[in-house]
């Protein structure tokens, strides 16, 4: 399993649905600006679906790898969740 950020960056809610071997599924609905950080097997394939006015309209197919978190990424969200942890408790006395 790897780390995979997908950040939606259209003006419309998208589903995210990631394909893998031995019955791997994961589906979920992203909203405009959120980014969602999921787990999914190396050789699995996300995709990437709009909403239209029939139904689901497949926007994007990639390969996971393309989603894959980097060591700098990692740093990255791990330094913003430290950051907003300090931000938000009170100042010493």
């Amino acid at each position: 399993m790897q780390d995979c950020l997908y950040s939606n960056t259209t003006p419309k809610m998208v589903v995210l649905k990631c394909i893998g071997d031995n019955r791997f599924y994961l589906e979920k609905v992203v909203m405009p600006a959120e980014t969602y950080w999921f787990n999914a097997p190396k050789d699995s394939r996300v995709e990437i679906w709009q909403m239209a006015m029939n139904g689901q309209l497949l926007s994007m197919r990639a390969d996971v790898s393309e989603y894959a978190v980097t060591e700098a990424a990692r740093e990255a969200a791990s330094e913003a969740v430290q950051a907003s942890h300090i931000a938000g408790q009170p100042a010493a006395a």
